[in-house]
């Protein structure tokens, strides 16, 4: 079963002082187009993410974000200049004596102002262990919006098939129209050279190469059948699983092309209106399965 390319899921998981939210949507797309938002220092794992992403959903363009607090693993800390500090305090401590001032040194007012004081130091993360620790929330996420897919999938489907089944009707009806079609314009065919040859006598073996001659003209039925043989394949993938929607778009463009031949080959009204609807109904038909997978 075909799946939607149209997904969304989230899920938030605590424990031992940690926590961890991901977000992923995923929208239409021509190829597996994977947008991460993920925290810095956690890229060396990007890759092993988007493959993960990738083999789950397969196309569209998926925007995934990761939220992590770790704890522990906290890859940033904070280390003093303990001998720039010395030397503020002791400039600090001579400036009161010169100057007379009073009152002591306020310290953390003092490093507030003294950037320099306490840098910021990037450390080393264990990543196998951050993996170990995101992967199975990833998974969960993803099933969450597979699921989701695989339930728009089904929808999408369903209307699907009722959608061919009304063009098997409409193409009943132009079956029925075609043999009507033909019989009239061929009656017409002979009317018309009767009335042009007055009392003149009627070439039988002409009048029946004329007949033959416009029922290959009006003759619609390899269009008929191939349309009927591209529906017939239609359906057969909408039974099947992975990559399918751009198949199936293309086996629309080739019914839709089979039946506009008709349209022109025929020369009827009717078949020209009952063409109008069976267009309109693969065009509905092509909005729905551009959004499959």
């Amino acid at each position: 079963m075909p799946r939607s390319m149209t997904a969304y899921a989230s899920v938030r998981d605590r424990g031992d002082g940690r926590s961890c939210f991901m977000e992923l949507r995923s929208v239409n797309g021509r190829y597996c187009d994977v947008v991460l938002r993920i925290p810095r220092w956690m890229a060396a794992l990007e890759e092993r993410i988007r493959r993960l992403v990738q083999a789950e959903l397969l196309r569209g363009r998926i925007e995934l974000t990761i939220q992590v607090d770790f704890g522990d693993l906290v890859p940033f800390g904070f280390e003093p200049d303990v001998p720039m500090a010395k030397a503020y305090l002791a400039a600090c401590e001579r400036l009161a004596r010169e100057t007379g001032l009073s009152g002591g040194i306020d310290l953390p007012a003092l490093i507030g102002t003294l950037k320099d004081v306490i840098r910021p130091e990037e450390r080393e993360v264990d990543q196998e262990e951050v993996w170990r620790l995101v992967a199975p929330i990833l998974k969960s996420l993803l099933q969450k919006a597979r699921r989701m897919a695989e339930e728009e999938g089904r929808n999408l489907a369903a209307d699907l098939r009722k959608r061919v089944e009304r063009i098997a009707g409409l193409l009943d009806a132009v079956d029925e129209r075609a043999g009507e079609h033909l019989l009239s314009a061929q009656q017409a065919l002979v009317s018309r050279i009767r009335e042009l040859l007055g009392k003149t006598p009627l070439d039988e073996a002409r009048m029946a190469q004329e007949a033959a001659f416009l029922a290959d003209k009006l003759d619609i039925t390899e269009e008929r059948v191939r349309a009927r043989s591209h529906l017939r394949q239609f359906l057969s993938l909408l039974e099947s699983d992975g990559l399918v929607g751009r198949k199936l778009d293309f086996l629309l463009q080739e019914v839709f092309r089979e039946v506009n031949t008709m349209g022109v080959k025929s020369a009827d009204d009717k078949i020209s209106r009952l063409v109008v609807e069976i267009k309109s109904e693969l065009e509905k038909m092509r909005e729905q399965v551009q959004n499959l997978v």
